[in-house]
């Protein structure tokens, strides 16, 4: 009778099991009893309930991990089902069948690392039972976008110098191309290793206003003793642009390293070169002479100095060399994963340094639904100080797809995400980068992605102002600058093919 009322409560909820609590008392064998009954009438709800209860009192033995670790697993929460099972390998690691378990758990985690030590250590005959085939190449990723910007024509060309009408530039991102090739090899059961080439091409556009006083001659008034001159001095505001085309290859190294214990380390190193054809504004002021007067008794022509002011736009090719240097540590927690991760890097001729934390979590025990929050400290120089976040949510739609949103927030300006394999190192400020992508699973061993990214930036413009110096009373021109806002729109396709 007392079995029987102990087997409905556990059924019924957690709650009425901890009421009843004081009249039912927990032991070794009825738990071990009750839990494989319902094990065998596969009732993974009811295992799952007693074992959590049989667990706080203190009674754990290898058979209850084992139903609970496969209940989870038959309910897809694999990631409660690797706590499980990794326990019930402490007990005994010699049963065949918890092992093929525990290797599916973990693939179904993204722990390849340990299913290819569990793989390496079964018995050729458990071996068989696997239907994955591990070798050297293990992922071949191939993806390629396009970005759309509405910076590629400026909307401020009439006021570019601002009110002083003295000069003013800005370098406009125009459209871009993206394509990426990623290879992930798997070096040994405990180590892979992650190539990635890249290469961007910017649509560029340098805008610039300047303006000068001119010496225009008027007309010439004939006299009794000669002719006279007539010039007038206009201030003449000229435009002009420059299209080129910033080109960026990169390569990317990572590696995984799994000691054990739920810990993953990942060093990672990106190597980017840029070249674009410069244009290096300048200017001079040459001294003209200019006709004056003529005079006819003497024949001769009487003349004024004006200092008239030349601009010049040489080019020249330019090439430079960046890198980024990340590592990233993390460590497994039943339905959490914590990660720390820092980078050190020499973009865009300054020094960066970064250093983040992130939590994915996955609150079904599986990929139906996941989450990742990160916070990075980013510093740049002695000032330049900031404070990155980022959001990212996941979800199972259907059984071939998911569907995945994502926010950026804050300047993430010469920083990198993704432990180094993603730098924003264009010049532009960044205020944020809002993201969707949906993942069509093909095959078991082919997947298409989509992705779209929306990113609100500012582009930098640069004009002379004049401000007087309290001291001496001069009037200098000097250089300041202001950001226009502007976005972009990109659509980025991409085929994984898993072998």
């Amino acid at each position: 009778m007392k079995k029987t009322l102990l087997i409905l409560l556990i059924i019924l909820s957690d709650a009425v099991l901890f009421a009843s609590e004081k009249a039912v008392v927990l032991n070794f064998n009825t738990v071990d009893i009750l839990t494989y009954r319902l094990y065998m009438e596969r009732k993974w709800d009811s295992v799952i309930i007693i074992g959590k209860l049989a667990l706080r009192e203190d009674i754990d033995f290898y058979y209850l991990r084992v139903r609970m670790g496969i209940a989870y697993f038959e309910k897809q929460a694999y990631y409660p089902a690797v706590t499980h099972l990794k326990k019930a390998r402490q007990f005994n690691s010699d049963d065949p069948a918890v092992a093929n378990y525990l290797y599916y758990a973990c693939r179904y985690t993204d722990r390849g690392e340990e299913a290819s030590l569990l793989r390496a250590g079964m018995t050729p005959e458990s071996r068989k039972l696997i239907d994955d085939k591990e070798g050297f190449l293990d992922l071949i990723h191939l993806e390629s976008g396009y970005t759309l910007s509405s910076d590629k024509s400026p909307g401020n060309l009439a006021t570019l110098m601002e009110s002083d009408s003295i000069y003013g530039e800005q370098d406009l991102y125009g459209n871009s191309f993206y394509a990426n090739l990623g290879l992930k090899l798997r070096l040994s059961n405990r180590v892979s290793l992650s190539l990635a080439y890249n290469y961007l091409q910017f649509d560029k556009t340098k805008y610039i206003q300047y303006g000068r006083g001119e010496d225009q001659l008027v007309s010439i008034t004939d006299t009794s003793w000669g002719k006279v001159y007539n010039y007038d001095f206009p201030w003449v505001v000229y435009n002009t642009s420059f299209n080129y085309q910033v080109k960026q290859q990169e390569i990317h190294i990572g590696a995984s390293y799994s000691p054990g214990a739920g810990f993953r380390i990942m060093p990672a190193f990106h190597f980017i070169h840029v070249a674009y054809t410069a244009t290096n504004p300048g200017y001079r002021f040459d001294t003209v002479q200019d006709p004056a007067y003529y005079t006819a008794f003497d024949s001769t022509m009487y003349t004024f100095p004006f200092a008239r002011l030349n601009y010049s736009f040489p080019q020249s090719d330019t090439s430079f060399n960046n890198y980024v240097a990340a590592l990233k540590i993390t460590k497994d927690f039943g339905l959490f994963n914590l990660g720390l991760s820092g980078s050190y890097s020499n973009l865009n001729g300054s020094k960066q340094k970064q250093i983040g934390l992130s939590l994915t979590y996955f609150p079904f025990g599986n990929l139906n639904f996941y989450g990742t929050t990160s916070v990075t400290g980013f510093s740049q120089g002695k000032k330049d100080s900031r404070l990155l976040f980022s959001q990212v949510l996941g979800a199972k739609i259907t059984s071939w797809m998911w569907a995945e949103g994502n926010i950026y927030y804050g300047d993430y300006t010469n920083a990198n995400i993704f432990n180094g394999s993603v730098v924003y190192n264009n010049s532009d400020a960044m205020n944020y980068r809002a993201g969707a992508s949906l993942i069509f699973v093909i095959s078991k061993h082919i997947s298409l992605s989509l992705i779209y990214q929306y990113t609100s930036k500012e582009s930098q413009q640069i004009y002379y102002v004049k401000k007087q110096n309290s001291a001496t009373q001069e009037i200098n021109e000097v250089q300041t600058s202001k950001y226009n806002p502007y976005h972009t729109n990109t659509i980025i396709g991409g085929i994984t093919w898993k072998l």
